[in-house]
């Protein structure tokens, strides 16, 4: 996406971005102009919600005629013409931390609203969730960044000094964001207000500004990992004394022969009911499969990037992968198999589905052999570990209605038999058919209809980095060490030029 219109900008800085707000100013601008004119027609031009709607969408290219022509020219200063190209009229009149909000808020749905003050205080950044996730707020400070040719990092321009009081130690979480204003659109660059905060400590800002690396660039892939470790990160934090409390009952729960405790009986927020559910099912699994004499395979639930986000974030998810690891012998490998419809692809945006392939690479990491179906049939087929002709072992936590998580274990010879006719078929379906780790996610990227190269060389430069100056985990049930790796694997497939 380009540079937004004037007009767009214009609506926002103003804060005429509703169509009610919108409509008691150009009616009094409407009314004004015909009495100065003489033309009483003017006096009763109205805008229809739905052509507002039109006009402020940032890429509009059309050009309002007539009356409506006539009176946002009276109320802007500037053609039609100068209104609804895109906003790169004199420099002066260009303000980017303000049009850097309104790209933000434009190119990712989930991003509910980003509030900038045009008095350059910090402001507030609101995401919305999905799914498992629920949504958050974070401080944010947006603020005009250089970079000389040839860096790998932009300096963040603070004349005034008014950065130090953003990033004042403060137990809310928050991101300063660089805006380089480049000659076609804005470079935006994304920094934790941790990291922030440790490069001011260097040295003041004037004499040595806080610089971020380009590899921070806020597209769909950084977005998406802060969307989501955000949100998981600050609802675990507010469910931090209910799970640490409600640990004590994890042996009772494996004891079960099976269990599915309601939800209601813990106030959770999405993210801990997550943890909880996650965390019991993967215990439960690693304990029935403690004696397992053959290599079992799996089959996992998550269809989408909200859910997938636990197995790159979850603590207890990477030491599970570890543990499965252990079935690898002789040259063969577990299995996973995932359930992805062509319909679950359709409602999510391009950095869930980025979440996704991470998820995904993470497995295949470990050694895991991924397998995909797409066919809506098997949607609904239960998470389990299955030893075939032994036993299945059945834990759920994602999609599971009222019940935090529904895990028991089968011996059942018709259980048995369902089970292993839905992996066997899961082999002749699979999407995913090539040999080798990387054809196959290049074959995953493929259907998720995310470039391969771009994605992999830009998780090679994020990898270099690392996760941690980008957006911190402070829940001590997180960690980085996940997608730091997936991200450096997936790197290794870029190519180098």
């Amino acid at each position: 996406m380009g540079r937004p219109t004037l007009f767009h900008v214009e609506l926002k800085r103003r804060g005429w971005d509703d169509w009610e707000e919108f409509c008691i100013h150009f009616s009094a601008a409407a009314r004004t102009l015909a009495d100065l004119t003489g033309r009483r027609r003017l006096a009763t031009a109205s805008v229809g919600r739905t052509t507002f709607d039109r006009w402020a969408k940032p890429d509009y290219g059309g050009r309002p005629r007539k009356e409506a022509a006539q009176i946002l020219e009276h109320i802007f200063g500037y053609s039609v013409d100068e209104l609804f190209s895109p906003a790169h009229t004199p420099a002066e009149l260009r303000q980017p931390p303000t049009e850097a909000a309104a790209v933000i808020n434009n190119r990712w749905a989930s991003t509910s609203r980003l509030i900038v003050p045009a008095t350059g205080a910090a402001g507030m950044w609101e995401l919305n969730g999905r799914d498992s996730l629920a949504g958050t707020a974070a401080a944010i400070q947006v603020m005009t960044a250089v970079r000389d040719e040839g860096d790998d990092e932009v300096r963040v321009l603070d004349p005034d000094g008014g950065l130090k009081q953003f990033l004042r130690p403060a137990a809310r979480r928050g991101f300063l964001v660089g805006v380089e204003d480049q000659s076609d659109d804005y470079g935006l660059y994304v920094l934790d207000a941790s990291s922030a905060r440790r490069s001011q400590s260097v040295a003041s800002s004037r004499e040595n500004p806080i610089a971020i690396p380009r590899a921070y660039l806020l597209d769909d892939l950084t977005y998406g990992i802060l969307w989501s470790l955000t949100q998981l990160d600050d609802g675990l934090l507010a469910d931090d004394h209910a799970l640490d409390a409600e640990g004590h009952n994890l042996d009772m729960y494996l004891a079960l022969p099976r269990s599915a405790p309601n939800r209601q009986l813990l106030e959770l927020t999405s993210a801990g009911s997550s943890w909880w559910g996650s965390a019991f099912c993967a215990h439960y699994i690693e304990r029935e499969l403690q004696s397992a004499g053959e290599i079992p395979v799996f089959w996992t639930r998550e269809q989408c990037g909200a859910e997938a986000a636990p197995w790159l974030f979850f603590r207890h998810k990477i030491d599970y992968l570890r543990s499965t690891g252990r079935f690898a012998s002789g040259g063969q490998a577990t299995s996973r198999v995932f359930c992805v419809p062509e319909a679950a692809v359709a409602r999510t945006e391009r950095y869930e589905r980025i979440l996704l392939l991470l998820a995904i690479a993470l497995m295949e990491r470990h050694g895991i052999r991924v397998r995909l179906v797409t066919h809506s049939a098997y949607a609904d087929m239960d998470g389990v570990a299955l030893i075939p002709g032994q036993k299945a072992v059945v834990a759920n936590w994602v999609r599971t209605g009222e019940a935090l998580w529904a895990a028991s274990t089968t011996s059942s010879r018709g259980d048995l038999r369902s089970y292993g006719t839905a992996f066997r078929d899961a082999e002749q379906i699979d999407i995913l058919a090539s040999p080798d780790p990387k054809s196959r996610l290049e074959e995953l990227a493929r259907f998720l209809d995310i470039d391969w190269a771009w994605v992999t060389t830009r998780c090679r430069a994020v990898a270099e980095q690392g996760v941690a100056s980008l957006v911190r985990t402070r829940s001590r049930l997180l960690t980085s060490e996940g997608i730091d790796d997936v991200l450096s694997f997936l790197g290794t497939f870029a190519s180098r030029v």
